[in-house]
């Protein structure tokens, strides 16, 4: 009888112990693929910039060895390029600059509008401090002593920075800004997010268009093409320094150069341009053209009697990301409106 009640009590003790290890086991298991997906991501090395008060102080190398889930992303395009990546879901403080113009692309719309932008946000240290981000994404701008210090400030309590780099002041032609930036910031956060295809796919089609314009338009002459903007009285002036430039001297264009930020009316008219496109922040386009279109010292010019004065927001020209793409496309039609 002791015997028989041994054998059951055993028998009952290894089918508990079974049990509890099939139980361990699967639950290993059922964790398996996160653990898997989660080193599949590996490290991964970022190339930026280091800023200190709106200054880039040379290169800043970043090291992630995961998908960031509590990511800062400052200004409209930059949330907007998020939505085509699809990772606008990992942001917990969108915010914008304010531009009530500002319109995302078709494709990007739906995404885009469903963003619940944080209103009178304070981004000083205190305030991202106790938010505890992973990224934050930003112009260069940001980084101010009377907003988030420096991005080394950052970076040595843990917390990624990436940074806009074509950001430069509208007046400074010290540094050279290239649509290449643009597109290196696009992949960097392809890598960073583990979206690289997508990155790519934005990337390669860009360079498409520039392509399709450059064979159409090989055995055309070069249009003489000014971009200006109007800052208070003055008329700031986009050469080939600037990315608006560089992205119309890829597609063919003859871009004037300044040794100043500013210009005159009279340089106008010495250039006399063969296009005009006027860059316009935060307000209406097309009220910014009209002030050159209907200047009473311009009428002479063939810019303004073909009608060839174009407004474009400066979204298209700054800080672009996602919007480079039909940046290129409106300056492109702006150039050689026959062909598109």
């Amino acid at each position: 009888m002791n015997k028989r009640f041994t054998l059951v009590s055993l028998a009952i003790v290894l089918g508990i112990c079974a049990f509890i290890y099939f139980t361990q086991t699967q639950a290993f298991n059922a964790n398996r693929p996160i653990a898997h997906a989660q080193s599949a991501y590996g490290v991964r090395v970022v190339k930026n910039v280091r800023v200190q008060n709106y200054n880039a102080l040379g290169e800043n190398i970043s090291y992630y060895d995961k998908v960031p889930q509590r990511v800062i992303a400052v200004g409209e395009q930059i949330n907007e390029t998020l939505v085509a990546l699809g990772v606008e879901q990992n942001v917990i403080c969108p915010v914008r600059y304010g531009n009530p113009f500002y319109t995302p692309e078709p494709q990007y719309a739906a995404g885009y509008n469903k963003i619940k932008f944080q209103r009178n946000v304070v981004l000083n240290m205190e305030n991202v401090l106790s938010m505890q981000p992973d990224l934050i994404i930003s112009g260069q701008v940001l980084y101010a002593d009377k907003a988030l210090k420096s991005t080394d400030f950052w970076n040595k309590r843990g917390i990624h920075t990436y940074v806009s780099t074509n950001a430069n002041s509208p007046t400074s032609h010290n540094k050279k800004e290239t649509l290449e930036q643009e597109c290196d910031f696009i992949l960097g956060l392809g890598t960073i997010f583990d979206k690289e295809e997508e990155a790519k796919k934005i990337v390669a089609d860009m360079q498409q268009d520039i392509a399709v314009v450059r064979e159409k338009t090989q055995n055309m002459p070069k249009p003489k093409v000014m971009i200006i903007e109007m800052l208070g009285k003055n008329i700031v002036a986009y050469d080939s320094t600037k990315l608006a430039g560089d992205i119309c001297v890829k597609l063919g264009a003859d871009v004037p150069s300044f040794s100043s930020g500013t210009i005159g009316l009279e340089t106008i008219i010495e250039e006399n341009p063969d296009v005009l496109f006027v860059v316009k922040s935060g307000g209406n386009t097309e009220e910014a053209a009209d002030f050159f279109r209907q200047h009473a010292g311009l009428q002479s010019l063939k810019v303004v009697r073909e009608g060839k004065v174009y407004g474009i927001s400066l979204n298209y020209t700054y800080n672009s990301a996602i919007k480079t793409g039909e940046g290129i496309k409106k300056f492109a039609h702006g150039m050689y409106p026959e062909l598109f």
